[in-house]
């Protein structure tokens, strides 16, 4: 019987919705992520929040939302014809656009397929094995966004050759930080977290501190460089604290919420990692990013991976405890027929020794003649030759 889920009709309609969904998604982060680009060409940004959101996508709803991913791309960055200065034709900015949404939805499918050959099904961040490829993952397959969207833009002359290198460098680390930023947040979030009210709490307080420290480190311009510098520092312990009370929902949380205010920041020219031009700056703010996200969300999958090592241990240990209460229930008193030597079930049934015992200890039997009963049978045999 085909469920309603597996017919080819809801099938369809599922990768619709999905479709759509990114879609607007993917139009919407774009625009977030290209008010933080970088000169010359105003493409390449510190941060690209929507190759998360596409790769998210491709791993819910599969291949079937790669036309709406395309789409996202192309709306989002040929929008800058009527939102931006460069002032080029919108021919330009289209052509531009078919590139980098080219680049965008291979980059999504090709983060998909590594992620599906090295995780499968499993929780991206459910052991430190997992992250590791999800990293591996992001810094692969953003190597064809980035070559495409800068080679788009050279051809074009959106970008001087002589920038190229500079604006790829940019791109790619941009999109890999946007996958490791965003993609575990969608993912893990998906499924609605079970916590009691007062953790619900403890967590929105934890993370108004967080906001709070680094918007003091990364957006209210201290003129003091040492002293930004040190208060930064004070954001680590504090996604770690994160990371060990509420595991993979805290490190995700904590870390897309500092790291969106850092990106911010600094593009603004505040914060310590402001250097002389805006590049440099969010190349280190890139960086700083990457490496802290690394960290958090490595220790959110070793967490994981014990808190399910934990879990199988205690199914063993209850297990192994409702067996030792079927024994002693067994020494205590089995009730057998004294005829046919059937024995009593706990539901009152009568059933034959063997399926009782196969059927509570998952016991086989193999089957035949004690020598006792071997000799009692030859001695039949042997009366019955004998006509007596």
């Amino acid at each position: 019987m085909v469920t309603e889920r597996e017919s080819p009709n809801y099938v369809w309609r599922d990768a619709a919705v999905g479709a759509l969904v990114a879609a607007i998604a993917y139009f919407l982060t774009a625009r977030i992520g290209l008010s933080l680009a970088v000169p010359p060409a105003y493409k390449a940004s510190a941060v690209w929040p929507a190759s998360g959101v596409a790769l998210a996508a491709a791993i819910f709803w599969g291949r079937g939302v790669l036309p709406g991913i395309w789409v996202g791309a192309f709306t989002g960055n040929v929008a800058d014809y009527y939102f931006g200065s460069s002032g080029f034709s919108f021919a330009a900015h289209a052509m531009v656009a078919v590139g980098i949404a080219t680049g965008s939805t291979l980059q999504a499918w090709a983060a998909a397929t590594l992620l599906s050959k090295w995780v499968g099904k499993q929780d991206l961040l459910a052991t430190g094995a997992s992250v590791s490829r999800l990293f591996a993952a992001a810094c692969i397959a953003c190597l064809i966004a980035s070559t495409v969207g800068a080679l788009s833009l050279a051809i074009a002359g959106f970008a001087p050759v002589s920038e190229i290198g500079l604006t790829w460098l940019t791109w790619w680390l941009g999109d890999a930080v946007g996958i490791v930023l965003v993609t575990p947040f969608l993912l893990v979030w998906i499924s609605k977290p079970n916590r009691t009210q007062r953790e619900w709490i403890e967590g929105i307080l934890l993370m108004l501190v967080l906001l709070l420290v680094g918007y003091i480190a990364f957006a209210d311009g201290f003129t003091n460089d040492a002293l930004a510098a040190s208060v930064a520092y004070l954001t680590v312990p504090l996604i770690v604290m994160a990371t060990f009370r509420f595991g993979k929902y805290g490190a995700t949380s904590s870390l897309l919420l500092f790291s969106s205010l850092a990106i911010w920041g600094t593009a603004q020219g505040k914060g310590p990692l402001v250097f002389d031009s805006t590049a440099e700056s969010l190349l280190s703010i890139q960086a700083f990013a990457g490496i802290l996200a690394l960290t958090a969300l490595s220790l959110a999958g070793v967490l994981e991976e014990r808190k399910s090592e934990a879990n199988l241990k205690s199914a063993a240990i209850t297990k192994m405890q409702d067996l030792l209460t079927e024994v002693s229930t067994l020494r205590s008193m089995i009730p057998v027929c004294a005829w046919c030597k059937k024995v009593r079930n706990d539901a009152g049934a009568w059933e034959q020794l063997e399926m009782y015992v196969q059927r509570s200890f998952a016991a086989s039997f193999t089957h035949g003649i004690c020598p006792d009963c071997r000799d009692r049978a030859d001695d039949h045999d042997e009366s019955l030759e004998s006509g007596e």
